[in-house]
């Protein structure tokens, strides 16, 4: 019978079935400790009151662990593949080794160390299914989250590992309420054969002798077999509490290739965590602590069957990744704020900074003297003049080319000089100079080297004193043009007009009682900078 009360379990717990051919035994892990336990008998009744358990208990993860009779174990080698060749050859080995089971398992323990190097397997089936099908129907009804089938031998593998000494040989004897006496033989920690003898109810008849009579059973048939290695003595673990390992010590005797150990169940489980006191011989509850507490592999179960548990699992990680997102968000979205709120205060404090600051210059600006001008144009003024400043260019060279010029020619006078500077030794400088090739007819340009800006101006003068001699005013100014030519930082220089108009298309008039009362001309020079000093 079970209780009706409907138990409270979070996402943590879980339950494990163990299964026999008389009995069936859930356990429930709570909190990380064992909790309460549930026995039903393989009858039709007890298969209605499983179905009422599952009906009246929260859907939780569920594990069933097997220990029965029809469970065999072969010893077989496969080629060292991988991959797709390596199942192909597990499942026809299954096939030709267990024809009528689809609850089987491979174990690749470890590899040969001669000739091809196979690798060694154990394979494991339950020979008759019926045992256990009945049960897994009803799991299958309610859609139980199935973890997976295993075998007790797995979990008697698991407590091996944990002993403090690691024999080669070590053959495990251990007592189950509901299955009998399970006696599991593994040569360096990895399992060889496992056998299960039917027990008497405890207390009809003495146990030490029938469990010293199963041992001897089995350790003739290993030795038949050659199963044990007779290069290191065969550990034999005896696993119940105080009195009857007392009882089994008094009938075994050492030898130098049989010892015995006798370990008391309740000292391993407390060792194990359980806070259970272990009050029989019996190791259903050290076994299913044990198990519970770790996460095992599953043996028998298939993919159908562990559908809904794989399906139980992929949402807890969808929901756990949510909830991380969820979380993230919420940080991230405080983070923002707080950085918000911090920008905000800043603009705010900047301003109040910008408003005292222009109420401080306006105060200021008003007990400035008045200008004619405002503010903002003197600004501009200042700029202009550092930019000119920055980037000045004068006629200084410009005009001691011509002062050199003039020594020569003292009666030349100036009238005026147009500057200005340029990137192009071609601008022009007036309109007038646009006529300064026609005028001349004879420019000649001096070789010139890599100059920064050019220089060019526009020179008037005239002749002083002058007679009314056109020819020889005109050779005078031919003279002077030649001079400043001759200069080296002359780059161009030609006449744009001569005191008298002396080009093809000019009309000559006069008479004998014209006097020429002055001889005005016009040069254009072009000098070349170099630097910024010119």
């Amino acid at each position: 019978m079970i209780s009706s009360l409907k138990l409270k379990f979070d996402i943590f717990n879980r339950r494990a079935v163990f299964l026999s051919a008389d009995k069936l035994a859930v356990y429930h892990w709570h909190r990380g400790e064992l909790g309460t336990s549930y026995l039903f008998d393989i009858d039709e009744q007890g298969q209605a009151n499983f179905e009422r358990y599952l009906q009246e208990t929260p859907n939780t993860p569920l594990s069933i662990v097997v220990d029965v009779i029809e469970e065999e174990y072969r010893q077989d080698t496969i080629p060292h593949v991988f991959g797709s060749d390596r199942r192909a050859i597990i499942e026809r080995k299954q096939l030709r080794l267990f024809r009528n089971s689809t609850y089987c398992h491979a174990d690749i323990q470890d590899r040969e160390e001669t000739g091809r190097k196979d690798d060694n397997v154990l394979f494991m089936s339950l020979s008759n299914p019926g045992v256990i099908r009945p049960w897994l129907r009803l799991v299958e009804k309610y859609k139980v989250p199935l973890a997976g089938i295993y075998s007790l031998t797995s979990v008697i593998s698991s407590v091996l590992e944990t002993l403090p000494v690691q024999p080669v040989n070590a053959l495990v004897v251990s007592l189950q309420s509901i299955s009998g006496l399970r006696q599991t033989y593994f040569y360096k920690k990895k399992l060889r054969v496992s056998r299960l003898a039917k027990m008497p109810r405890f207390g009809t008849s003495p146990y030490p002798a029938k469990i010293a009579s199963e041992v001897e059973k089995i350790h003739r048939y290993m030795n038949s077999m050659r199963l044990v290695s007779h290069d290191e003595p065969l550990d034999i673990y005896f696993l119940a509490n105080g009195e009857l390992l007392d009882e089994l010590k008094s009938l075994q005797t050492d030898s130098a290739m049989i010892r015995h150990h006798m370990l008391d169940i309740d000292i391993l489980a407390r060792a194990d965590g359980m806070k259970r006191t272990q009050i029989t011989p019996f190791c259903d509850q050290f076994f299913m602590h044990h198990f519970l507490k770790r996460n095992m592999p599953n043996c028998y179960a298939s993919g159908t069957e562990t559908r809904y548990y794989q399906m139980r699992r992929i949402r807890h990680v969808l929901n756990s990744i949510s909830m991380a997102m969820l979380l993230g968000g919420a940080v991230y979205s405080g983070m923002n704020l707080m950085e918000i709120v911090t920008l905000k205060q800043e603009s705010d404090a900047s301003e109040q900074k910008a408003s005292f600051y222009t109420t401080r210059y306006e105060i200021a600006r008003e007990r400035l003297p008045k200008t004619p001008v405002e503010a903002a144009d003197l600004k501009t003024a200042v700029e202009l003049a550092r930019t000119l400043k920055e980037y000045k260019a004068t006629p200084l060279k410009m005009l001691g080319v011509l002062s050199k010029g003039l020594d020569v020619f003292p009666g030349i006078k100036l009238d005026s000089i147009e500057w200005t500077s340029s990137v192009d030794p071609d601008a022009i400088s007036d309109q007038a100079s646009a006529t300064a090739d026609k005028a001349s007819g004879n420019t000649d340009i001096q070789a010139a080297g890599s100059y920064k800006y050019y220089q060019i101006g526009v020179i008037k003068a005239h002749l002083e004193p002058f007679d009314g001699n056109y020819r020889e005013a005109i050779g005078t100014v031919n003279e002077f043009a030649e001079t400043l030519r001759n200069n080296k930082v002359v780059y161009d220089l030609s006449i744009v007009s001569f005191p008298l108009d002396i080009s093809s298309d000019a009309s000559l008039q006069g008479n004998t009682r014209t006097i020429g009362k002055e001889a005005r001309f016009t040069l254009r020079a072009v000098i070349g900078v170099a630097d910024e000093t010119g």
